[in-house]
């Protein structure tokens, strides 16, 4: 789930040649399911939390080496798309893993960079579905 408009996220899914992606594809375009789930936005977290510069660095350094050659392919690669609108530039994201209506986890970006661990999603996930 991304904000954006339906034209712009399959434009996305062809510049980073995923197929299939229109089949795939959930936008926001109104900003509902961020609302929703109260993630956290603004100038503040978006330019000067403190944990932005501390996420980046996570992010560029992990399981102990630089990870520049793939962050490289990635920024070569990389396209800036506006939302529809411009305050929605300063929304940060979240994970969430929901069984039926419940929330078994919640991740809320505190600032921009600090996400989830994919891998750590994926094991609550399957956990969550080991369970149920």
């Amino acid at each position: 789930m991304s904000i954006g408009l339906p034209e712009k996220g399959k434009a996305l899914c062809e510049h980073l040649g995923v197929e299939k992606g229109e089949e795939l594809l959930f936008v926001d375009p109104d900003n509902a399911m961020y609302d929703e789930l109260d993630l956290n936005k603004g100038v503040q977290e978006t330019f000067f939390n403190p944990a932005t510069p501390l996420a980046f660095k996570d992010n560029l350094f992990r399981d102990g080496r630089i990870i520049s050659k793939e962050l490289g392919e990635v920024l070569r690669n990389w396209k800036i798309y506006l939302p529809p609108k411009q305050d929605q530039a300063f929304n940060q994201g979240g994970a969430f893993i929901f069984n039926g209506p419940s929330t078994v986890h919640a991740h809320y970006d505190e600032a921009t960079g600090a996400h989830a661990r994919p891998e750590e999603m994926v094991r609550l996930a399957l956990e969550t579905a080991n369970v149920a």
